[in-house]
């Protein structure tokens, strides 16, 4: 690993490490003030965390730290897409984790029924070889800074997973670029579907 990688991944882990330790200092979030600071974010998201929009995420039942983290990585621009810089950019620490807290609150996105069944079972077995469930759940819900994949937008996922790959969307630590690194589109595009199937 060259020099500027190590220290990039350095300055990802001491960034990481920050956004989760921080937490234990703060108030308890808000969810019922979330939901009036989340209404920013429903044109794009939906008013309950479903989005209308092809290649737009669900945030409905999103692990609340997870929400706040990307939250935080496009306010201190270390995440860019989706004009997502601009909208949080003026966020306290207060009204993100409040926004995260409403989120985690929401029934998750309903399961996509009527997909290609092939397509469903070999994403499902490619999930299994690639251990997403240790870091995502049994059931790729999310948990704790890990984000929910089931039920979550085939567009999106097929788009976030690529840009990952690519190294187009930062890594916190290099534990998503690296698995990416080795699926080719159609192994992403049939991993999102199986994650889109599940409940």
């Amino acid at each position: 690993m060259s020099f500027l990688k190590l220290s990039k991944a350095i300055q990802g882990m001491a960034f990481f490490t920050l956004a989760l330790s921080t937490p234990l200092t703060w108030a308890a979030p808000d969810a019922v003030a979330g939901k009036a600071k989340a209404q920013v974010c429903v044109a794009c998201h939906g008013e309950q965390g479903v989005s209308a929009i092809p290649g737009m995420p669900h945030l409905a039942a999103q692990p609340a730290l997870s929400v706040f983290y990307q939250l935080l990585q496009f306010r201190e621009q270390r995440r860019k897409g989706g004009g997502m810089e601009v909208t949080v950019a003026n966020l306290s620490d207060a009204d993100m984790r409040d926004i995260a807290a409403h989120y985690a609150t929401l029934p998750a996105p309903p399961a996509q029924t009527g997909g290609d069944a092939a397509k469903i079972a070999k994403g499902q077995v490619i999930a299994q070889q690639q251990f997403c469930s240790s870091c995502h759940g049994a059931q790729l819900q999310g948990q704790k800074h890990v984000p929910r994949l089931s039920g979550q937008s085939s567009e999106y996922f097929t788009a976030q997973l690529r840009n990952l790959r690519s190294g187009a969307r930062a890594d916190m630590d290099g534990t998503m670029g690296s698995a990416a690194r080795s699926l080719t589109d159609e192994e992403i595009e049939a991993m999102a579907v199986y994650s889109a199937s599940l409940p």
